[in-house]
């Protein structure tokens, strides 16, 4: 959107005519924002999430940053 300001206008006057009338953000009101929508879609499309690796299963209790991870727990990793 930085590189496009029409689209960038377009989204922002959406937004606020969109909640102007009530001022607060609120989730009930997230169906009004079609052209939200779409760019979001649009910006999935272009740069996809990245692919998660395959589960790892830990093999003993341990401690990371904190966090007990307890032993057999199933554990996802974004690439």
């Amino acid at each position: 959107m930085m590189k496009n300001p029409r689209i960038l206008e377009k989204e922002q006057a959406e937004v606020r005519q969109a909640y102007d009338r009530t001022g607060d953000v609120s989730e009930s009101d997230l169906h009004e924002l079609t052209y939200l929508k779409l760019v979001i879609k649009e910006t999935l499309r272009l740069h996809p999430p990245p692919p998660l690796l395959l589960p790892r299963e830990s093999m003993e209790r341990c401690e990371i940053n904190g966090y007990e991870i307890p032993a057999k727990t199933k554990l996802v990793f974004n690439a």
